[in-house]
């Protein structure tokens, strides 16, 4: 039996919703670090690594009510170049994203709002968020 990938699931919910994806569009990276070469500086040459993104962290989560349930933390960073970009990614992911379903996640639901930071070594603009997605594991 194959293992069910909540990540994927997430990122396949998320690349779902059109106004995300009208700023973001294929940039939403599961990972814990950016891929080499991102840029939040949108390069028409180059649109899979440059331009607003989102990364989706797994934090890891604690078993649901019963056995086949999952609750899984995830931290949701919103780049761009500037400040304003990046909360208005970040607003456009609670709003689409908050409370919805989708197959095996029964709930999505925002934990804490989009917080501003500056990366210290790039000097880009994020908003992070915090998640608790709900999945049904068997």
């Amino acid at each position: 039996m194959a293992i069910y990938d909540r990540s994927a699931s997430l990122r396949t919910l998320i690349l779902s919703l059109p106004t995300v994806v009208a700023v973001a569009g294929q940039r939403v990276f599961l990972s814990a670090e950016l891929p080499a070469g991102y840029d939040p500086k949108a390069v028409t040459t180059n649109p899979a690594l440059t331009g607003p993104a989102i990364l989706v962290t797994d934090r890891g989560g604690r078993p649901g009510i019963t056995s086949i349930l999952v609750d899984s933390i995830y931290h949701a960073e919103c780049y761009a170049v500037d400040q304003a970009t990046a909360r208005a990614l970040d607003g456009l992911l609670f709003t689409a994203l908050h409370d919805q379903s989708s197959g095996r996640i029964r709930s999505v639901r925002c934990t804490t709002t989009g917080q501003h930071l500056v990366s210290p070594r790039t000097n880009w603009n994020i908003y992070l968020s915090v998640w608790q997605v709900t999945s049904v594991m068997a």
